[in-house]
């Protein structure tokens, strides 16, 4: 006691709790502080500096009113390597041989892999739907990233791993958990987050889901090692294709880069499934919606079959109704508000005087694609908006679903485009036409089209929509699709 009473008559002791309570509250707010400083000529929205000092309501603002709030919110991003996790968002000096690895390796192979995604679907389907002459009900939402993620993982790690079921959950639940935790380091101040995050159960998930994912991925890469050293016999039945794990050690070797297979792998599913999910999602929920357009899609398939025999990649181009469709329903409900998020490596100088500054992180408002002046009755979802306007003259090879132009960017445009779009429209085209040519589908409830939620700039399909499948016998001989 008698050293508690001269800490407290020490002329000291006040002077050391406001230091002390000083550099908690600089250490609390300065994050928000200085997210929020604005740039030259750069408006800043959404925020009251004097009423809105912590940003609490900045946030919640966003949250809740993202397309009005467009250009706030995009200052800071924090999956970095210091924060042990979020590995897989970033490929470190690996950036190019990824890019290279999806745009030229991925691509090219893109011909020899349509009859074994084929097969690999219609096993995907066949273990997914079991055949019914009743209606039955289906979360597709919540299931359909099951099934890209074993498609998607036959081209990125082999047959035997797309169907281990460790690695599609890692697969489906990284990215999922990965923003999990992503939103709730955010509502730490940035100084703290390199040490919240060791105690936080969403993080503390990631790093498991990284542990399983190199753990599999090495086994896999030792396995294929030992068979091409002569320790192992080879495979029985033997691999039949090439994929992204043997891309990725002749290209590690070619530019004389170490990669490590793992992270790479992770990053890649992060990449390609939920993207792609997304985008299967709001098609069928636009197809169940407006059933019009069903039966002249297998009608399609159907005629496709029938001049091709075997269906190869060049069939899927001749799918014109269907890829109208996909980019109707990418055009209508792109994945998010803005797309074509960049970083201003320098200043940047527009016509109007108005500059970018360095560091400065900007984006495009997706609004465009629903502009009348571009597209007429642009609120109306017309499935052969894109299929009228190739049939003009000139216009044959324009208005695809790969196509990216300034007035449809959801797969981004120029050089930064992305280069797995040619991987993901066959891969979904191939999975609808299993669906389709299988399955009747309709809505649970009597409803119209679910309107898509809309979370800070993001764009997500309602989860709890349920859709009703029957069996059905297709028209065609399932041969051409490679006796799926």
């Amino acid at each position: 006691m008698a050293i508690l009473a001269q800490v407290l008559d020490s002329p000291y002791f006040i002077q050391g709790v406001v230091v002390a309570l000083l550099a908690v509250l600089v250490t609390s707010f300065w994050d928000d502080l200085s997210d929020e400083i604005p740039y030259r000529r750069v408006p800043l929205v959404g925020k009251n500096w004097w009423s809105d000092l912590t940003n609490k309501k900045a946030k919640a603002r966003f949250s809740q009113s993202a397309r009005a709030l467009i250009a706030e919110g995009f200052s800071r991003n924090f999956f970095e390597d210091r924060i042990a996790g979020f590995e897989a968002f970033h490929q470190k000096n690996t950036s190019k041989l990824v890019t290279d690895l999806v745009r030229i390796k991925l691509t090219q192979a893109l011909g020899s892999l349509t009859i074994p995604l084929s097969k690999e679907t219609a096993a995907t389907v066949h273990d997914t739907f079991p055949p019914s002459d009743e209606w039955k009900p289906y979360n597709f939402a919540y299931h359909v990233p099951y099934m890209v993620a074993r498609i998607s993982s036959l081209v990125f790690l082999g047959q035997k791993i797309c169907r281990d079921k460790e690695w599609i959950n890692v697969s489906v639940n990284y990215t999922i958990d990965a923003f999990t935790a992503a939103r709730e380091l955010r509502m730490w101040p940035s100084v703290l987050r390199p040490l919240v995050h060791w105690f936080l159960p969403s993080a503390q998930k990631l790093r498991q889901h990284l542990r399983v994912a190199r753990s599999i991925v090495n086994q896999e890469v030792e396995h294929r090692a030992m068979i091409q050293d002569g320790r192992l016999p080879p495979d029985d039945p033997p691999r039949v294709h090439t994929d992204a794990l043997d891309w990725m050690r002749e290209l590690s070797q070619e530019y004389d880069t170490p990669i490590e297979v793992g992270r790479t792998q992770v990053g890649l599913s992060l990449a390609a499934i939920h993207t792609t999910s997304n985008l299967l999602t709001n098609i069928m929920y636009d197809l169940a919606a407006y059933p019009q357009y069903i039966q002249p899609l297998r009608d399609e398939i159907c005629a496709v079959a029938a001049e091709d025999g075997e269906f190869k990649k060049t069939s899927l181009l001749k799918l014109k109704l269907m890829d109208s469709v996909m980019k109707e329903s990418q055009r209508v409900n792109p994945v998010g508000m803005i797309l074509l998020n960049r970083l201003a490596t320098a200043d940047i100088p527009l016509s109007d005087g108005t500059v970018i500054p360095k560091g400065a992180t900007v984006a495009v408002s997706t609004h465009v694609m629903g502009e009348e002046s571009i597209y007429p009755q642009a609120s109306t979802y017309d499935g052969y908006r894109f299929y009228h306007k190739r049939q003009e003259p000139g216009n044959e090879h324009r208005f695809q679903l790969v196509t990216t132009t300034r007035d449809h960017f959801a797969f981004g445009h120029g050089v930064h485009a992305c280069p797995g779009r040619f991987f993901a429209a066959n891969e979904s085209k191939i999975l609808l036409i299993h669906l389709l040519l299988k399955f009747d589908w309709k809505f649970k409830e009597d409803r119209g089209r679910p309107k898509n939620f809309e979370i800070g700039t993001e764009s997500i399909t309602d989860p709890t929509v349920e859709l009703l499948f029957r069996s059905r016998t297709p028209e065609i001989d399932l041969k051409c699709l490679g006796g799926a």
